[in-house]
């Protein structure tokens, strides 16, 4: 099993436009992987949206990434 947590940001740094920010200890999010018998990504459990986003792995786009590297 692998986490990585990436804080939220926030501000656009001066001539840094959308490159530079100012991360923030939290919010953030964090994503637990860990790899399954199964083929495909399978979206888990996911807090604090209030049921906003889609579980569905073409749905979500924090899963775009994985999908392109299985395929």
């Amino acid at each position: 099993m692998i986490a990585a947590f990436a804080p939220a940001s926030v501000s656009n740094v001066g001539c840094g436009f959308d490159v530079l920010g100012f991360a923030l200890d939290s919010p953030g999010d964090i994503v637990i992987a860990e790899a399954a018998d199964i083929d495909g990504v399978e979206i888990m459990a996911i807090e604090g949206d209030g049921g906003r986003l889609p579980r569905e792995a073409h749905r979500n786009t924090a899963s775009a990434a994985v999908l392109a590297l299985l395929t």
